[in-house]
């Protein structure tokens, strides 16, 4: 059977080769194609790896069970006879594990892996590897992740063969990223765009996470109804899946804070304070701190709203406490504005003032215009409201 025969109607000419080569992988479903033309199980024509423990890896990975991930790539990693490719992968398991846990450690080692990767001819995971250095870098909130994000995007278009799922994955990610810079429109394109991509292909998990985005984007373009409808569905779609898998998920958590944060100022207090607590629990048990200091700060804001001045402080210092350990710019910044908004209620002028102040100076430094003006824009609505309350009196 020449090439061309063997490769008709399933893929082109220049795919197969590249499959027999080792440059490129065929999808399931067209190996599958494959070997059935060929006369033989899929089996026989899938490589073995090099290293067991590379299989048992992936394993772990597609089960999303991190701890155990995170200590066999450990092991792996200290293996001094470990062979370049599967210590690069390792690597890169490793990276993935902990970057919910620890997204500064997991930057470095993603970045060392998807070297690595390169030159052991995985430019797949190497693809990969740098999608998750952005993701490290969006939970660090550097506005850097956005470039990153597009970066892996077209690194992994590059490819011949391509699993859709991963691809969607990337377009959500990229989505998340527009969204931290309110790129509004741009980041529901990405999220849509993730579901034309994908088709039937997508998993629990990744739908809650679009469905969350979209939801959070109907959020900036004032479209309640809409986003509450996109939160119900993406709050079942991510619990179905932590039933499914066992497993606490940050990706839950964070979905549940801001689910609770439109609740808040919508007035459904109640089922804010519900939503808000559920996501400072499941934080606690993926023991995951970024993204709480968000949860910390809904709060904070709820209790605002419900006049209790003394607890929402409270929440609020917390949520500052933790913003600077992580050097979390966007949360430290509306932690400070929060205390502003609050010693205004108190009538603490000079107190609120400093706040503002620090709150600016922070989004000034980090280059966040957009979020610069949003406070100011709050300050100047606060100063107008003080101003005419001392009229009035």
């Amino acid at each position: 059977m020449t090439l061309l025969q063997a490769a008709d109607g399933i893929v082109s000419r220049q795919a197969f080769h590249q499959f027999e080569q080792g440059h490129a992988r065929p999808m399931r479903a067209k190996l599958q194609a494959v070997a059935e033309r060929l006369g033989v199980p899929v089996d026989a024509l899938v490589a073995r790896p090099h290293d067991p423990r590379e299989r048992a890896l992936l394993d772990l990975h597609e089960r999303q069970r991190w701890a155990e991930l995170e200590q066999m790539a450990t092991a792996v990693l200290a293996d001094l006879n470990v062979t370049p490719r599967t210590q690069a992968i390792a690597r890169f398991h490793l990276g993935r594990a902990t970057v919910d846990v620890a997204p500064d450690e997991a930057l470095n080692v993603l970045r060392l892996a998807r070297r690595q990767l390169a030159q052991v001819g995985e430019p797949w995971l190497a693809a990969e590897a740098r999608d998750w250095e952005a993701a490290a870098l969006y939970l660090l909130q550097d506005p850097g992740a956005l470039d990153a994000g597009r970066d892996a995007l077209a690194r992994y278009r590059m490819l011949i063969e391509r699993d859709p799922g991963v691809e969607a994955r990337m377009l959500e990610h990229i989505g998340s990223y527009q969204l931290q810079r309110q790129e509004i429109r741009e980041a529901q394109a990405s999220y849509r765009r993730a579901l034309e991509v994908a088709g039937a292909v997508l998993n629990l998990a990744r739908l809650a996470n679009i469905y969350h985005g979209l939801a959070s984007s109907c959020v900036w373009t004032g479209e309640s109804r809409q986003a509450l409808e996109y939160f119900e569905l993406a709050v079942h779609l991510s619990r179905a899946d932590h039933d499914m898998h066992g497993t606490i998920s940050a990706n839950l958590a964070r979905l549940e804070n801001d689910y609770g944060d439109l609740l808040v100022r919508i007035g459904r207090w109640e089922r804010a304070e519900e939503m808000i607590r559920a996501a400072l629990e499941h934080f606690s048990a993926a023991d995951v701190e970024a993204g709480k200091t968000n949860a910390l700060l809904s709060m904070g804001d709820l209790k605002h709203r419900q006049g209790d001045v003394a607890e929402a402080t409270r929440w609020t210092g917390e949520a500052i406490e933790l913003a600077e350990r992580q050097g979390a710019i966007v949360s430290l910044a509306i932690g400070h504005q929060q205390l502003g908004e609050l010693s205004a209620a108190q009538g603490d002028v000079e107190r609120s003032e400093a706040s503002f102040a620090r709150a600016l100076a922070i989004l000034d430094r980090a280059g966040l215009p957009e979020r610069s003006a949003e406070v100011r824009e709050r300050y100047l609505r606060i100063r107008t409201a003080g101003t005419e309350q001392k009229r009035g009196s």
